[in-house]
């Protein structure tokens, strides 16, 4: 049976990318199916999107941005530690990594 999946399929024998048409035995295409994880090739409903998932945007890769200043984060500056907001690292020790509040 041809069916087309809604999400990635890997196996021992086989994978099928989301989105991908593939020829399957009937038994193992019904259980997808059955499961929400295929649809019979050609059917509209096939979107890509893994059951039971709301649409949304995917969540982000890598590391996180660190804040930008804040209190002691620059080497040369206001020596109370504070920052005055001009982006050029106050508050005595630290990495002058800009910007004091």
């Amino acid at each position: 049976m041809r069916i087309t999946m809604k999400t990635l399929y890997a196996t021992p024998e086989r994978s099928i990318a989301a989105g991908a048409t593939a020829e399957v035995p009937d038994k193992e295409a019904k259980d997808l199916i059955a499961k929400g994880y295929a649809v019979p090739e050609g059917d509209d409903e096939a979107d890509g999107k893994a059951p039971g998932k709301a649409p949304g945007k995917a969540p982000a890769r890598g590391r996180a941005k660190p804040p930008a200043g804040g209190k002691n984060d620059g080497g040369t500056g206001d020596p109370d530690g504070q920052g005055d907001g001009d982006g050029r690292g106050d508050g005595g020790a630290g990495d002058d990594a800009g910007g004091g509040k």
